[in-house]
């Protein structure tokens, strides 16, 4: 195999530097102490000093490279549990968890076609059904099966690594994919998304070992791998069309033969997926649980790649990251070495890296909006694998600096988003149920909108006061079309016989903004508060305890009962 810049295959002993480096283990010429001369500067003893480092980590690489390898893939999978622990499995129950919840309560058969009438193909939603079964039905129990496959994905990742990194390269990796506050947000969440980087990861290492041998036994991890991701997210169809292309593009070696192969296996996905498919149309193609999304920006499209390494910032410091990049990357261009042609594997991990992500950006325009930073998770691992060759690329003294930096930022991210409340993809719903459990009473109605995020709150939710959704919603079938000439009837109707109503207003799905709006201008505002980003709280007076005496009648029913709530709307203040 031929080496680049970056790196040796795996396997290889002793690689050389490209830069004409001694080889670990090599004896290291000293300055003679007759020598004569100027001293070096301090500038130049620093920059020995690095080298010399270097070195060293590559000896012991080199001696005990199985023993470094299985401690620093400990210290990382310590890491991933400690974030956990400490900070993100206790969290409130989010609204796409509450969903896999509810659907893995039921039988599995009823759980298939709960499934099939959403947006989701099943083979995590079976698995977390077996294991829920086996371990316990609670929230964290269920989070540990994603931080099972988030583990699992460190010495996977590895493996694909070494396949265009030098070791400590490849551990550098790891570390940063273990520190990953992306991965680590939804390696605390109950869905298929970390399965569904553990599947991609599996597909790639075997994509590489088909690049480079090509065996049967290669072949037939890859198309295993390749059924096995399909049935976990729609999404990895895309990494597979890319995986595809690369190997059109870059294969050589008994070409027609691989490309028989390759089309067997897209045949083999197809034909296993036919069935779900058609399941999937017979319960009506999810026409009406599918999340109203906008079409994707280019905002959108570079927020992916922000997100992947900086983690869900306030909108506020996203822009700012955002902002830095095109100065960020000409910094990095001067401390650049030249490195040689790029192999056909750093091309796959190139293609990994961008390729699923764009063609769901394209996709999104042409058919139906579905374009979500976590859908496109897949790509994450091939995005770290290029941030550590762009250091790897750089001259040694700039390198290490370069590595220990991003370590750092990337834990300090980490730790931040675990800590801040104003995180935009944090929902406490558990924080407005037992709000709401304490302030609302009996003669008080709780309304929740958009209708699906009754399933976390009700989670939570153990106060007196009735709870409805707007839109009106019998949580079977599909939920209804919000309709704004409906909205002040229905309104009257949820509203008669109470004296408040409470608003809980997350998840928006269109039409937030004229339910609140109708409320404001209709209602008497006794109460606010904004929880977490995109979810508030607001408690309008719809009816009163008790009227001033008329002729010596005192009149304790509701308002809205003597007079109708269109009346106190039309009399409000």
């Amino acid at each position: 195999m031929t080496s680049t810049a970056l790196g040796s295959p795996a396997g290889a002993t002793a690689p050389s530097d490209p830069q004409g480096r001694a080889a670990p283990g090599a004896h290291v010429r000293e300055r003679p102490q007759g020598a004569t001369g100027p001293a070096p500067s301090g500038w130049a003893s620093a920059r020995r000093s690095v080298v010399v480092a270097a070195r060293r980590v590559d000896d012991v690489l080199h001696r005990r490279r199985l023993w470094v390898v299985a401690a620093v893939q400990l210290l990382c999978a310590l890491a991933v549990l400690t974030v956990s622990r400490l900070w993100l499995a206790d969290q409130s129950l989010r609204l796409d968890e509450s969903q896999s919840m509810q659907q893995t309560d039921r039988s599995y058969g009823a759980m298939l076609k709960e499934v099939a009438q959403d947006v989701h193909v099943p083979g995590h939603h079976l698995l977390l059904r077996t294991w829920r079964l086996a371990f316990g039905g609670d929230v964290e129990t269920a989070r540990a099966l994603s931080l099972v496959f988030f583990l699992a994905s460190l010495p996977v990742l590895y493996l694909v690594a070494r396949r265009v990194l030098r070791t400590r390269w490849a551990l550098l990796a790891v570390a940063l994919f273990a520190l990953s506050p992306f991965m680590n947000w939804y390696g605390n969440e109950a869905r298929m998304y970390t399965m569904l980087v553990f599947a991609t990861l599996l597909s790639q290492l075997f994509l590489l070992r088909v690049l480079r041998r090509g065996s049967a036994g290669d072949w037939t991890g890859f198309a295993l791998t390749a059924v096995a991701g399909a049935y976990t997210h729609y999404f990895f169809l895309f990494v597979l069309v890319a995986q595809g292309l690369v190997f059109l593009l870059v294969s050589s070696r008994e070409r027609w033969r691989g490309l028989g192969r390759m089309a067997g296996t897209a045949v083999l996905v197809a034909l296993a997926l036919l069935p779900w498919l058609a399941y999937f149309r017979a319960e009506g193609s999810a026409s009406g649980t599918r999340p109203q999304l906008p079409s994707p920006s280019s905002v959108d499209f570079t927020n992916v790649y922000s997100q992947f390494l900086g983690g869900f910032l306030p909108d506020s410091a996203n822009s700012a990251l955002v902002a830095t990049w095109p100065l960020l990357m000409l910094a990095a261009l001067l401390v650049v070495r030249v490195a040689r042609r790029p192999d056909r594997e750093l091309w796959a991990v190139v293609a990994a890296a961008f390729g699923p992500v764009l063609l769901a950006f394209v996709l999104s325009h042409l058919i139906s909006p579905f374009f979500l930073s976590r859908y496109m998770i897949a790509a994450l691992p091939a995005v770290v694998l290029l941030v550590v060759a762009f250091v790897a690329a750089m001259r040694p003294r700039f390198a290490v600096v370069s590595a220990a930096v991003v370590l750092a930022l990337t834990a300090t991210a980490t730790v931040a988003e675990a800590v801040r409340t104003d995180v935009p993809v944090k929902e406490d719903y558990r924080g407005a149920a037992e709000l709401l459990s304490e302030k609302a009473g009996p003669s008080d109605l709780v309304v929740v909108s958009s209708p699906f995020t009754i399933w976390p709150f009700e989670k939570y939710y153990d106060g007196d006061a009735k709870v409805v959704t707007l839109p009106e919603w019998d949580r079977r079938g599909g939920i209804p079309a919000f309709d704004p000439a409906a909205l002040p009837d229905q309104v009257d109707a949820l509203a008669s016989g109470h004296q408040r109503v409470y608003l809980l207003l997350s998840y928006d799905q269109g039409y937030e903004a004229d339910i609140a709006d109708f409320f404001q201008r209709n209602y008497a505002k006794v109460y606010e508060e904004d929880l977490t980003p995109g979810m508030e709280v607001v408690g309008y007076r719809v009816g009163y305890d008790q009227l001033e005496p008329v002729g010596g009648l005192q009149l304790t029913q509701p308002l809205t009962q003597v007079v109708g709530p269109a009346v106190v709307r039309g009399g409000r203040g």
